[in-house]
């Protein structure tokens, strides 16, 4: 009975953790497509509208930079058409807030308007194909030039190489024998050249007259449609040398398809040619970046095998672990499936998953796993040892950004702060890259009352180094320690709780780029900040994103 009390009480400590939504989302609705439409702001458990009183391009920013968009194309005061609360009104933005939350306004609820005068925003959209790469090899330039003119012309072919779309040849390219022959890797493997032919699908069909070029020129433009295109042309004809940069290509696209298509083609084509290499960057990239992955058009057509590769690992990046139970569902109904295959569902950290979203959880299949979840919720350590040591990976979180577990320093931040030396936090203005903020100091709900604070910060030059007698070989430096640990922990429990805390590096908030442990140098908790070369795929406007995440864990010792 003592048992049932103390996880009832815990539910209800616990609710206001609830990660469906969060204090201060905004959404766009009502517009002609997601960058676009009404604005509407959670607060106080139910959505509300902002009234355009005061209203203008400033604002606006705030609005589609929180929503990761580059910033506003437009203002639509007197958008209208919304309903219930209407939760801000009068706003103050000075132009450099990435959060309505960061501007001044009179208070929640505080209006004197209507729904007709609701506001709305366009945003800047994200172009999908961002730019195109020249994949070369060393060659005597003019040499190129003229093989290149000699390819162009058609003159002289000795050779027609054809080009075969489900069994039917759809073109012959004129080519040279003598200058194939040149590819000591193609003249081996294909001894007779009089048999060449490019086998493709009908979209890559077009990249095939540039693929045999590439032979006169070794130079060839690659772009996000072109890319695998190319490579498996390439793979078909065992040209080693274009198999060993695959993946220095094919890193430079991994971001550039929000849609995450081409990307779940790249894991295909890594599969197929056995890139071992590949894969575990395709499956990083994938799981740093698993939310958008989640709620793109690709998830539901994921193969299994990739969606147990993810689920297995615990770099991935999402705001709660019922992030991806939600996924996994929608995922799992697409195929027609009742219930979520139980090689799967075994892979789904129950016990991370907040108290409240637990029991919501209905469905006969979670029976087991939600009497595991709410046992480590209302269990201290001690009574759980046996079960931690012999199931970390249950009990090991993620890499969870959701609130209270993370703080971030944006990309608009970092560079109001280099420009104008100050930025706008909650209608302060800041002229520090510091901030202080608390979390629980544990995930279970056992510790609902305790709660530790921190210290999270940015160095951007030499000076910021010295103060903290740091020595920064290169800028910028971040840096994240506990500022103010709570002593009131339940008896026994001092010196059970550690943490191994995460820097999570966004490209101007679109996309994740980099995840790292941060290293304990003298107990500052630093972590220097690797080069553009050095991150999984290249951030082409150098404009990144540091979102501290906090991550505690029992002690097993």
């Amino acid at each position: 009975m003592k048992e049932n009390t103390l996880l009832l009480s815990i539910l209800f400590l616990s609710f206001s953790s609830s990660a469906g939504q969060e204090e201060g989302f905004v959404r766009l609705a009502g517009g002609q497509d997601h960058s676009e439409g009404r604005v509407e702001i959670f607060h106080n458990g139910s959505w509300g509208t902002v009234c355009d009183d005061g209203w203008d391009i400033n604002e606006a920013q705030a609005v589609c930079r929180q929503l990761h968009f580059p910033g506003a194309r437009e203002t639509m005061v007197s958008f209208g058409g919304g309903d219930g609360h209407i939760w801000m009104d009068d706003l103050g933005c000075i132009g450099t807030e990435v959060n309505l939350l960061h501007c001044t306004f009179p208070g929640w609820g505080i209006h004197n308007c209507n729904h007709n005068e609701d506001v709305g925003v366009k945003c800047q959209k994200e172009s999908t194909e961002r730019g195109t790469i020249e994949y070369s090899l060393y060659h005597i330039a003019s040499l190129s030039h003229q093989l290149g003119e000699l390819f162009d012309s058609g003159r002289d072919c000795d050779l027609n190489i054809v080009v075969v779309v489900d069994n039917n040849t759809i073109e012959t390219i004129c080519a040279h024998k003598v200058i194939l022959s040149l590819d000591s890797n193609l003249k081996t493997l294909q001894p007779d050249l009089n048999s060449l032919s490019i086998d493709v699908t009908s979209v890559c069909s077009q990249h095939a007259n540039d693929f045999v070029r590439y032979f006169y020129t070794r130079k060839i433009k690659v772009t996000l449609s072109s890319a695998l295109c190319i490579l498996k042309m390439a793979f078909n004809w065992g040209l080693v040398e274009f198999q060993n940069e695959t993946l220095s290509i094919l890193r430079l696209f991994l971001p550039e398809d929000p849609t995450f298509q081409s990307l779940n083609s790249i894991y295909e084509y890594a599969v197929l040619t056995d890139d071992e290499a590949l894969q575990e960057v395709c499956v990083r990239f994938l799981a740093w970046n698993c939310e958008a992955l989640i709620r793109s058009p690709a998830w539901e057509n994921l193969p299994f095998d990739l969606v147990k590769a993810l689920l297995s690992r615990s770099d991935l990046v999402v705001r709660s672990e019922n992030v991806i139970l939600n996924g996994l569902e929608r995922w799992a109904a697409a195929r027609e499936n009742a219930t979520i295959p139980e090689d799967l569902l075994k892979l789904i950290r129950f016990p991370m998953i907040p108290v409240v979203d637990l029991f919501s959880l209905n469905s006969s299949p979670y029976s087991a796993s939600k009497l595991q979840g709410f046992q480590f919720n209302a269990l201290p350590s001690t009574a759980l040892l046996n079960d931690l040591k012999e199931e970390q990976n249950i009990y090991t979180s993620r890499i969870y950004t959701g609130s209270p577990w993370s703080f971030t320093f944006d990309y608009y931040v970092l560079e109001a702060h280099k420009n104008l030396s100050y930025y706008s936090r909650n209608g302060q203005l800041i002229n520090n890259l510091t901030s202080n903020f608390q979390t629980p100091v544990h995930y279970s709900a056992y510790f609902t009352f305790c709660n530790v604070s921190w210290k999270a910060r940015v160095f951007v030059s030499d000076e910021d180094c010295s103060a903290e007698h740091i020595v920064c070989p290169s800028l910028p430096v971040v840096s994240l320690k506990i500022e103010e640990e709570n002593r009131a922990l339940p008896g026994g429990m001092e010196g059970s709780i550690q943490y191994n805390n995460r820097i999570v590096i966004q490209c101007e908030g679109r996309y994740v780029v980099h995840v790292e442990d941060f290293d304990d140098v003298a107990g500052k908790n630093i972590k220097f900040v690797p080069s553009n070369a050095e991150l999984i795929c290249p951030c082409d406007s150098n404009l990144f994103t540091y979102k501290m995440v906090i991550r505690p864990h029992y002690s097993r010792d």
